[in-house]
């Protein structure tokens, strides 16, 4: 009688087996709360991208535009509130409406568009006025 198995073969495949279930319940999938498209359009031009963050931890792009930093934080406990940071290689650009370097939006809206604007940074009780650049735009996306 012959046998198609070698002996030991067995242990090997269960082994690879569970080695690669290991593998794809980590996958990225499984490692973050949400994602984020984001996109800006300003006179200097357009890019848009998707990343993936975590409640309770500050995530962040880059955007061509200007040199944009985006930062996002979405609490645990407050999922209704995401605030989004803005930074710029550019002096004197950007910021968001009021001279303000960040804002809040709900990540539960299909789209935000937020306004930003060059200028000058808010400081004390001065009421400045900035001239609007271009557009922000953010969509949430829960994986849980």
């Amino acid at each position: 009688m012959s046998r198609n198995i070698r002996c030991g073969t067995f242990p090997r495949v269960v082994a690879v087996s569970s080695l690669l279930f290991a593998f794809l319940s980590m996958s990225p999938a499984f490692a973050f709360d949400y994602s984020v498209e984001l996109g800006a359009e300003t006179g200097s031009g357009k890019d848009a991208g998707t990343f993936n963050c975590n409640f309770g931890r500050r995530c962040e792009a880059r955007l061509e535009p200007r040199g944009l930093r985006v930062g996002i934080y979405i609490s645990g406990r407050e999922r209704w509130r995401a605030n989004v940071h803005l930074h710029s290689d550019e002096l004197g650009c950007c910021y968001f409406e009021n001279a303000r370097s960040s804002t809040d939006v709900d990540p539960r809206v299909s789209l935000s568009r937020v306004p930003l604007f060059e200028g000058a940074r808010a400081r004390g009780g001065l009421f400045i006025q900035n001239e609007q650049i271009g557009t922000l735009f953010l969509r949430f996306n829960s994986s849980r």
